[in-house]
């Protein structure tokens, strides 16, 4: 590739200023004239109970208040907030069993935080003084935390349409006996020398974003729902709204806000439905809703907990001859989302290692919990957890250094990716390893920290992953842009990728600067929901893979219409010219050229001579346009090294060093694919060392705030080094590959692994508190 002025350059994202000086607008930084406040009544006694009677009546007296909405207030319609039937055909939607079980206002609890009904005031203290107000008497249901729970046969039954409340499980017409893998496992596993089996438990963490739930909606004297959110998938809001409230699509306006974090927290629609149907009853005056901590950590979603069984085999050299995992999470009371992680946990372990045969089972089963959904990394870091434990300690077994052995076991280019059937397009994990072992000292740290004795011990572990650069073929991949060159040959391109705070639209307007060959000073992005056409949104490490494709194709449009308008005016072969330095000229005669600049303003002022009737150019404001659906997905890989000192006397676990090296294919913008992966490994050691949502008994959370939920602080995170291997992929727009999701999975492998080094225990249970460092030395008899 000739010489790059923009991809490959650190430049500052582009909203910095504004979210820095508190410019950038928040949806909760709202304030409409006439505007009211909504508040959700959400049910804090009771996981699971039947509502036998409500009484709004002294909410409504309370002064300040315009009106109380309950369950029989608003429409009845079904919904699912996940958005995964939007992205399948809607054949294979009902062969996976996709069911719309939630509605706006319940009588039916299935988990603490569920919304009951809807106090809609002047103020949002009058809003909380009436939900005080508001009466309800439960009849309280059996509560069920985990899959074993409600699997019973006797068990309260969530969903008829759920036999054993079984949410989901990979079907039959799809995945024969209910697996996804290759080969004969059962005859792989007799060839095996050495065979291990385990159960890891993995808990259910909270995605924290910064940023609170909040949304504003206004239903206008036009009849128009219009709706601001920070949602990271504009699109299929527009369009589950519509769905939800029967409305066609062109009455309704999504306004995208700044988004204070995604992490998946955002992924569909959260409370813009109980926000809508508020406005929608006080027509002509918008309703805000905000959502407290409190309510966000017990009434939206979270990653998937769960267990996850595996068995694996092994001969003598090393060989992986098959692997059988079956992961069954806890679902929450709710179906969102049922379908979509009960696959991906296994594609990730399908495709990291060359496995002769690899049986893979997921499913989910309804709790009394709150919903799961999407957490960065969509299943990876379970997997994880569980797939670089068990290959550290098949190495230990058989006398295989960890690093060596995943640089002869791990797939490469050409081989079946983690979509069984398309083949990974480029690999450079071994330099991700070779590096990454280099930079962290493994051989000589390996070594040293082998026996030790004393109560602070260290250890160094590795952890590999695999992930992708969006969902196809699995899911729907698509983005559309549009780049409109104003008369001065200014850019405004308008496409609706929402970025969630990771710098989305600072690498998306460095490919268009870099295609179009003009400063990115001079290019506008609007992110304008009326004016964009589709996208499927920001999840699966899409947006710069699958967004700069289509940027990448409108801008070329551009430049082909630019060429076009040139060859015509300078009587010359279009496939003469080329565009540089902002001029079309001819290769064969530098002589005969025209500006960008000129080329623009004559098409849009176009003027005819009254005496001659020449035309002074080509007429037409010249638009980019480009539908795109990308042919692949790119998976990067990554090599992760933690070293760890471990205190057996207080069990408490101090990460010394992380390495983090990963194959970017090529990097857009360095410092943000670095900040990627540095914030992901921050929420990896959470997941690892302290992150859990703690329910009691009765299914009430124990820890729905950042007092006692334990996240790790600046002061807590160790040394980083991040390692950028650049090997551009073939098919990638520039070469890319995504790093959004990619920098929480592996960090979790590597922290377990270099823990069980430095005490020689394997742990299956996340997260790796100091109580269960002390309880396994006590059972090992540790000294």
């Amino acid at each position: 590739m000739s010489k790059l002025n923009y991809i490959g350059k650190s430049v500052p994202k582009v909203d910095a200023r504004q979210k820095v000086t508190g410019q950038a607008v928040y949806a909760a930084d709202l304030h409409l004239p006439g505007m009211l406040y909504g508040k959700i009544v959400r049910c804090w006694e009771h996981a699971h109970a039947r509502v036998s009677r409500l009484d709004l009546s002294e909410a409504q007296k309370v002064p300040g208040v315009v009106k109380v909405l309950g369950p029989g207030d608003v429409t009845r319609n079904l919904y699912n907030t996940g958005v995964l039937d939007l992205m399948v055909p809607e054949d294979l939607g009902q062969l996976l069993g996709d069911i719309e079980d939630q509605r706006i206002f319940t009588d039916h609890v299935r988990h603490q935080g569920d919304a009951i009904c809807g106090i809609i005031a002047e103020t949002e203290e009058i809003a909380e003084i009436a939900a005080r107000k508001v009466k309800v008497l439960y009849e309280p249901l059996p509560v069920y935390l985990r899959a074993e729970e409600s699997a019973v046969p006797e068990a309260y039954q969530f969903d008829e349409r759920k036999p054993g409340n079984m949410a989901f499980q990979l079907p039959e017409a799809l995945f024969p006996d209910n697996a996804y893998g290759w080969g004969d496992v059962n005859a792989e596993m007799e060839k095996a020398d050495l065979v291990l089996e385990e159960t890891f438990t993995l808990p259910k963490v909270k995605q924290a974003q910064m940023e609170p739930h909040a949304y504003v909606a206004h239903y206008d004297q036009s009849g128009r729902l219009n709706c601001w959110t920070s949602t990271q998938m504009p699109k299929c809001v527009h369009n589950k709204l519509a769905r939800l409230f029967e409305l066609p699509m062109s009455r309704i306006n999504l306004v995208s806000t700044t988004i204070g974090g995604g992490f998946g927290a955002r992924l569909g629609m959260v409370f813009e439905p109980e926000t809508c149907a508020m406005a929608m009853a006080v027509p002509g005056r918008p309703v805000k809703v905000q959502s407290a901590r409190e309510e966000d950590w017990v009434a939206s979603e979270s990653r998937h907990p769960g267990k996850y069984r595996i068995r694996m085999g092994f001969r003598k050299d090393g060989t992986p001859v098959a692997a059988d995992a079956h992961f069954t999470s806890d679902r929450g009371g709710y179906y969102t989302h049922g379908s979509g992680t009960a696959f991906t946990t296994g594609s990730w372990l399908t495709g990291m290692y060359k496995f002769n045969a690899i049986r893979y089972k997921g499913d989910t089963f309804y709790t009394n919990q709150a919903p799961s959904g999407a957490f960065r990394g969509y299943g990876n870091p379970q997997t994880n957890f569980v797939l670089e434990q068990m290959i550290d300690r098949a190495c230990e077994k058989l006398g295989f250094d960890p690093v060596e052995w995943r640089k002869k076991w791990h797939k490469q280019a050409g081989d079946d990716g983690w979509c069984i059937g398309v083949p990974y397009s480029s690999c450079a994990l071994d330099e991700c390893l070779d590096r990454g072992a280099e930079a962290i000292g493994w051989k000589e740290k390996r070594a040293r920290y082998a026996n030790q004795t004393g109560s602070k011990r260290r250890g160094i572990g590795v952890g590999v992953m695999n992930h992708t650069s969006g969902a196809m073929p699995m899911l729907l991949e698509h983005t559309t842009c549009t780049v409109k060159m104003n008369e001065d040959a200014s850019a405004v391109i308008t496409l609706s990728c929402s970025d969630l705070g990771q710098g989305a639209h600072t690498v998306l307007k460095q490919m268009a600067a870099e295609t179009l060959g003009m400063p990115m000073e001079e290019i506008h992005l609007l992110v304008n929901m009326d004016a964009a056409g589709f996208d499927i949104g920001s999840h699966a490490s899409r947006t710069t893979y699958v967004g700069g494709g289509a940027v990448l194709k409108a801008c070329e449009d551009v430049n082909r219409q630019l060429i076009e308008r040139a060859a015509q005016r300078l009587d010359v072969p279009a496939e003469d010219l080329e565009i540089r330095d902002r001029r079309v000229i001819s290769r064969a005669d530098p002589e005969k050229t025209m500006s960008v600049r000129e080329i623009c303003h004559t098409g849009v002022y176009h003027f005819v001579n009254p005496q001659t009737g020449e035309a002074n150019g080509v007429p037409g404001q010249i638009q980019g346009y480009a539908s795109h659906f990308p042919s692949h997905n790119s998976p990067p890989f990554g090599a992760c090294f933690a070293e760890v000192e471990v205190d057996t006397e207080t069990g408490e676990v101090k990460v010394l060093e992380l390495v983090l090296a990963h194959d970017i294919g090529r990097a857009i913008n360095p410092k943000a694919v670095e900040g990627q992966l540095e914030g992901g490994a921050q929420q990896a050691l959470g997941m690892t060392l302290t992150e859990n949502i703690h329910y009691d008994a009765k299914g009430l959370c124990r820890n729905n705030s950042f007092t006692d939920y334990k996240m790790l602080g600046p002061m807590d995170m160790p040394k980083i080094k991040t390692i950028l291997v650049e090997q551009p992929d073939p098919v990638a727009p520039f070469g890319l590959k995504s790093v959004g999701e990619a920098g929480p999975v592996n960090p979790v492998g590597a922290t377990a692994n270099a823990i069980s080094h430095a005490l020689g225990i394997m742990f299956t249970e996340a997260p790796i508190t100091p109580e269960k460092i002390l309880q396994a030395l006590r059972k090992q008899k540790v000294a």
